[in-house]
């Protein structure tokens, strides 16, 4: 038994130190600013986003991350301000990273129909390891285990470091395309000894924003929303669907999931919402397809934005609120 326990938080902390990636979403276009910098202050008024993600929760809520995010326009229309602060749990607890972003973007106007928005992101970043929660053989008595061990790694496994990132926005009324780099630095985040560097991950996401059916007001009655995220880190390639369709004040969608590795297969994605106008809720459901099987219990994604202040008449050049 003692074996076993050992053996399975042995597996929990290397898989998150030695082989470390960032945090997916499944609701790609609900988490924006962690998606890409560029798209700080992109509805035009200032907007409180908060997510719960719980993946697969089934074998002991081993993967937790909460996040929240604030925006708004700075110096002008055309410039927007972000902060994101972020705690991702592996392993209940064991490994945790927690992060401090801010977000700066600038809009341009290339011509009548085609906009660009440049973002920059920088953060502060901690992991660290709960040794609390690590037990080792020299911390058995017999019966239980104790915190006491003479293991020398259990001091101080913990790190600091920044991190950088940019990003940049293509979009219309139609639709929108960008690109995204983050940890251009790449920070070394070992926990122990020598050197482990974060790779870089690249981003390249785009949606559509399709109206089926005009109110006798003019106003959007049935919008069908496609849109993708493909995202490369180290060895890693994601590619995350969403097709969401909104009518009135509610949406409902389903997408796919697609990782390198396991014959592709990841996750199907289905999820609804209510958008309000001032308040937008949003949960997602995903049903693991892997050879993980659905035993894992999916994953569950809730998201909540306020929009503190909506504006009804939003500037022109301004990314479409119904795009996401």
């Amino acid at each position: 038994m003692v074996r076993k326990i050992l053996s399975f938080l042995t597996f929990i902390v290397l898989s998150t130190v030695g082989y470390s990636q960032d945090v997916s979403f499944s609701q790609i276009n609900n988490n924006k600013l962690y998606l890409n910098p560029a798209f700080a202050n992109s509805r035009v008024c200032p907007e409180l986003t908060m997510t719960y993600r719980n993946q697969w929760p089934s074998i002991g809520s081993q993967y937790v991350t909460s996040m929240v995010s604030y925006e708004q326009s700075v110096f002008g229309k055309n410039n927007g301000v972000g902060l994101m602060l972020m705690n991702d749990r592996s392993g209940n607890g064991i490994y945790s990273l927690n992060s401090v972003n801010v977000y700066f973007s600038n809009q341009q106007k290339i011509n009548r129909n085609l906009n660009v928005k440049f973002g920059l992101e920088m953060g502060y970043k901690q992991n660290f390891i709960d040794t609390d929660k690590l037990f080792f053989e020299d911390s058995f008595n017999g019966s239980s285990f104790s915190s006491l061990t003479n293991e020398p790694l259990m001091m101080g496994l913990r790190v600091h470091y920044f991190d950088i990132g940019g990003g940049m926005l293509l979009f219309s009324k139609k639709g929108y395309a960008g690109f995204s780099v983050n940890h251009l630095n790449e920070p070394n985040q070992s926990l122990v000894y020598g050197e482990s560097f974060l790779p870089r991950k690249f981003g390249l996401h785009g949606g559509l924003n399709v109206v089926f059916k005009k109110t006798t007001f003019g106003q959007s009655d049935i919008i069908y929303m496609p849109s993708f995220a493909l995202l490369h880190q180290g060895e890693a390639t994601e590619l995350t669907l969403n097709n969401n369709v909104k009518k009135g004040n509610f949406l409902v969608g389903a997408g796919f999931r697609l990782v390198e590795g396991y014959s592709y297969r990841d996750a199907l994605i289905v999820n609804f919402g209510v958008d309000t106008g001032e308040l937008v809720f949003f949960y997602g459901y995903d049903l693991t397809v892997s050879p993980f099987g659905p035993s894992t219990g999916g994953a569950h994604e809730i998201t909540t934005i306020i929009k503190v202040q909506n504006r009804q008449q939003r500037n022109k050049i301004t990314v479409p609120s119904c795009a996401f």
